[in-house]
């Protein structure tokens, strides 16, 4: 009895058929998951960073008056302010309004009700008498048992005509009770801020006070209510915002594109054909009642279009994996032997084995064979790639690397005389405080663009990036006789370009230090990743040199033997000094005026 045969036509289309569904399918499941996951992501970190640029501009805002508050306490304390001297009272006071300009009004109440305000609307402090006011007679009472400065609930005052924060604090002196210091601050001051942020950002930024409270709304900036009474805030439904006031009442809660958000909410609600998201942040407590910090976007914005485009790509997959399959079909009735053989080979260089690729043999078909010629011109490409990516993966200049393809992807330690560059900018460490993560990548990425462009111009070689500061060498591994000549030339020109241009908006000093001398440059590191790097005395003295700059008052210190190289620039001499870690001491030369200008 005879078996039972299947053609091998049935066998290629069954068997191609299901093995690429399967490979497009999971790859299209595990990509599109990744991709969605990846732009919800994006999304929140993009939300979250909105709230965290909003709450550091809030307490912009307002820490500083907590802060002048306890320097007014302890200057009353220590009796360097006099209450009862009006006219260096009035002095002082005008200072302190001229220090923060968020604040309208200062106020001294002293324990019998009389009242000392300074106020930017008038040219001269006034006195008043409130002591018929039980309200004054209250707070007072509360500003006896109170110890610390504290933010009052929000209220509407009759004097600036529009809803403020109070910051209040008790006065003592030697124990005794001398009165409260107030200091008001207007809504709108907060609400002209949102919407410069808004301005900038794209997004309407807004603060709420309990449930249906708005504290600060860019539409609040011109308060134009009349004495609203005992409820100096608006509510939702009486800023003129058709999104926040839906806030309570959204129609999606946690959007599916914000899901990863881990310090926030968020909502959605549906006006019209658009979807407006909103997201909050509790943030504290402003008086007895929570508030919160956030913002809603617009529709038109790229951030809900991203995953749009996600799901979009995962329906073009799809389409793709259906494509796939009726190819797959219509390629396996045409496979034979040589089939096997490329699977081989494809299997081996997809898991990275390319030097045991065997040669794929020609064919009679003419697909067949032009596959096969193609395959084996793409493994000896895969192969030059490999090589020349492990070069530029472990040396970054491309003269070292044109050396590495030379020397078979070796350079050999050596010993020689080189001339090296030390260059740091200058206040880097502020300036990571005030441009915050994503502006401090963007500031050293354009930086050292410039700043690598003019080394390897001079024929340097980058070996290290140190944070902000860059390592260079000249005269090896590429021999160069004007090697300490073309290092001044670079940090001549590297201090003219950080002085003539702007990085991330931003303006950037730095200073260079020099020094030639005998250095062992070579490859150094693990099998899996080598850098290539400079050591020496010559090092240690370019970084010496860098840091000295600060003591002259000069952007470029070199050593005396690398100016005595330098014949066809401009120097002079500064000093012999002693050097921390040197026993001799070190002569000193910078360029003379004029020679940044010629360089750059």
């Amino acid at each position: 009895m005879s078996r039972r045969r299947i053609p091998f036509s049935t066998v290629a289309v069954t068997g191609l058929g299901l093995f690429v569904a399967a490979a497009v399918g999971v790859t299209l499941l595990v990509s599109g998951t990744a991709g969605v996951r990846t732009t919800q992501e994006l999304l929140a970190e993009r939300a979250e960073s909105l709230l965290d640029a909003l709450e550091r501009r809030l307490e912009a805002r307002l820490r500083p008056i907590d802060a002048q508050a306890s320097w007014i306490l302890q200057s009353v304390a220590e009796g360097r302010v006099d209450l009862d001297d009006a006219d260096r009272l009035d002095a002082f006071m005008s200072g302190a309004l001229g220090a923060t300009p968020q604040v309208a009004a200062i106020g001294i109440t002293d324990p019998t009700g009389q009242v000392r305000r300074w106020s930017r609307s008038a040219a001269r402090a006034k006195t008043e008498d409130w002591s018929d006011r039980p309200q004054i007679i209250d707070w007072l009472d509360q500003g006896r048992r109170q110890q610390q400065p504290s933010w009052r609930p929000p209220l509407w005052t009759s004097i600036e005509r529009t809803a403020v924060l109070l910051h209040d604090a008790p006065l003592r002196r030697d124990g005794r009770f001398l009165g409260m210091l107030a200091q008001i601050v207007p809504l709108e001051r907060l609400s002209e801020d949102f919407a410069d942020f808004a301005a900038e950002t794209g997004v309407t930024p807004f603060v709420l006070y309990g449930e249906d409270r708005v504290l600060a709304h860019p539409a609040l900036r011109e308060d134009v209510r009349e004495d609203p009474g005992a409820d100096p805030l608006p509510r939702l439904r009486e800023v003129g915002d058709p999104v926040l006031e839906r806030i309570r009442s959204p129609d999606v809660v946690s959007p599916f594109g914000l899901r990863a958000l881990t310090r926030a909410k968020a909502v959605a609600v549906r006006l019209g054909d658009a979807q407006h998201v909103l997201i909050t942040r509790e943030v504290g407590q402003l008086g007895a009642q929570s508030w919160s910090v956030g913002v809603h976007l617009d529709p038109r914005q790229d951030g809900p279009s991203q995953l749009q485009r996600v799901m979009w790509s995962l329906f073009a997959g799809v389409g793709v994996l259906v494509l796939a399959v009726v190819v797959a079909a219509f390629a396996g009735r045409r496979l034979s032997r040589p089939v096997e053989a490329f699977a081989l080979a494809a299997k081996r260089v997809q898991a990275g084995q390319l030097e045991d690729v065997p040669t794929l043999p020609g064919s009679a078909i003419a697909e067949f064979d032009d596959a096969s010629q193609s395959f084996n011109d793409m493994v000896a490409g895969l192969k030059r790639s490999r090589m020349i990516r492990r070069t530029l993966g472990r040396f970054v200049s491309k003269e070292v690397a044109r050396e590495l393809m030379k020397g078979g992807g070796k350079i050999e330690p050596l010993e020689a005389e080189a001339t090296v560059l030390l260059c740091d900018l200058e206040g880097f460490t502020p300036l990571t405080q005030s441009l915050g993560a994503s502006g401090v990548v963007e500031f050293l990425n354009q930086y050292f663009e410039d700043m690598v462009a003019i080394i390897e111009r001079h024929r340097g070689v980058i070996t290290q990036f140190q944070g902000d500061a860059i390592l260079a060498v000249f005269n090896v591994p590429i021999a160069d006789p004007a090697h300490a000549e073309n290092a001044v030339r670079a940090a001549l020109e590297m201090v003219a370009a950080a002085e003539s241009r702007r990085y991330a908006g931003v303006q950037a000093h730095n200073r260079v230090g020099l020094c030639t001398g005998r250095v062992v440059a070579g490859a150094v590191g693990s099998h899996g990743r080598m850098t290539y790097t400079v050591h020496g005395n010559a090092v240690n003295m370019a970084a010496r040199l860098e840091v000295m700059n600060k003591d002259y008052g000069t952007r470029v210190l070199m050593s005396g033997y690398t100016a005595k190289q330098c014949r066809g620039i401009a120097l002079r001499r500064l000093a012999d000094a002693e050097v921390r870690g040197y026993d001799d001491r070190v002569e000193m030369y910078t360029p003379a005026e004029g020679a940044c200008v010629a360089a750059a």
